[in-house]
This record gives C-alpha cells, sequence and structure tokens, in this order.
C-alpha cells in the first residue's frame, strides 16, 4: 500500500517542482508630477518565471541507487524535441556472482523540451550472469516515469518510478539467480554530465 501511495505523491511533487520556480516581486513607486505637486502611489506584484533553455543534446549517467546490484554507467542522447535514446552498461557488485548486463531506454518527453522535465521510459535490459555453476539469462522490459533536471551547468539529476518485468532462463532452479523471475518495483535516481 506505501508503494502506491508513493506512486500517487510522485507525479505531484514533480508538479509543484516547477510550479514553485516562479519569482514574486512586490514593489512600489512614488512619482511626484512637477507641475501640481502630487504624490502618485503605485503598488504592483510582479510574478516570473525563468527556464532554462540550455540545448543540452548528451547526457553520462550512474545511478548510485542501483550500486547495491550493479555498478552502471548509461549514456542518453536527445534526438528530437520530444525524443531521448540511451543506452547502459552494468557488472554485478554482490559477491560470487559474476556478469555482465546491457540496458537500452527511449524518453519521451511530451512537454517537447527533452531531455528536461518530466519523460516516460519504455525500457529493455539483458543480463548475462553466474554464480558458481549456475547461469541466468534474465531479460527485464520495463517502463518508468520520471522527472531529468539541471541544477547546474553540466550537472544532471534524475528522478523516477516505474516497474519492469524479468524472465530468462537459468541453469538451476534452486539458486538465488532464479528470483530475478516476476514483475519488480524500479527505482532510479540519476546523476551525471550532460553537455
Amino acid at each position: 500500500m506505501q508503494f502506491r501511495k508513493f506512486l500517487l505523491v510522485l507525479p505531484v511533487g514533480l508538479i509543484c517542482v516547477n510550479v514553485f520556480a516562479q519569482i514574486r516581486t512586490e514593489e512600489t513607486r512614488k512619482t511626484v508630477d512637477p507641475a501640481k505637486g502630487d504624490t502618485i502611489v503605485t503598488q504592483s506584484v510582479i510574478i516570473s518565471r525563468s527556464e532554462d533553455i540550455t540545448p543540452r543534446k548528451g547526457i553520462l549517467l550512474v545511478n548510485p541507487l542501483k550500486f547495491f546490484l550493479f555498478y552502471n554507467l548509461s549514456y542518453m542522447h536527445r534526438v528530437s524535441s520530444d525524443i531521448v535514446v540511451g543506452g547502459g552498461f552494468q557488472l554485478p557488485t554482490i559477491a560470487g556472482i559474476n556478469g555482465w548486463g546491457v540496458s537500452a531506454e527511449v524518453r519521451i518527453h511530451p512537454s517537447g523540451k527533452a531531455p528536461r522535465g518530466f519523460y516516460i521510459a519504455p525500457n529493455f535490459g539483458y543480463n548475462s550472469l553466474s554464480a558458481g555453476s549456475s547461469t541466468a539469462t534474465p531479460i527485464s522490459v520495463g517502463i518508468l516515469l520520471g522527472w531529468q533536471w539541471f541544477p547546474g551547468d553540466d550537472f544532471a539529476m534524475g528522478l523516477g518510478i516505474g516497474v519492469d518485468h524479468y524472465s530468462g532462463s537459468t541453469s538451476v532452479n534452486d539458486t538465488d539467480l532464479w528470483k530475478f523471475d516476476g514483475n519488480v518495483p524500479a527505482l532510479r535516481f540519476d546523476i551525471g554530465y550532460a553537455w
């Protein structure tokens, strides 16, 4: 139940981040009519909104949350105002498990401001893992809802939540590698370099 609440709160929080990026300025001006000597007081409230429009074509990212399972590195490339494509490579961090994995992702930005802001990302992954004499080749297909922003000139941050479905083959069914079968919630927190 907590996971469902988080799924509902995340999009609202991401929208609020954008809404609260407005600047409110209150101003009072006094002018004196030189001919009559009358003082005129004008009060105004100015609300302005700033937007980062720095063009970025590439992003190199790591997901530190994934370091519990895999060392990872991904590259994302903007191909149009609403599409970003990318791929990644990963190596297991768990002692006794060897192998490698690759992933591919397409980020769809409905705002047309790729790679900034909200995105929907279908993704695919393949892993080849071994532990002792057991092997597994899990394949994952998933969907992610996320938000990408750039708090510094070249610094990139991203947050996403979704679900991945894992399936694949294994040489022995009673090992820990067999646990890669089924649906798994996906949580992403990316940091990286953008240009």
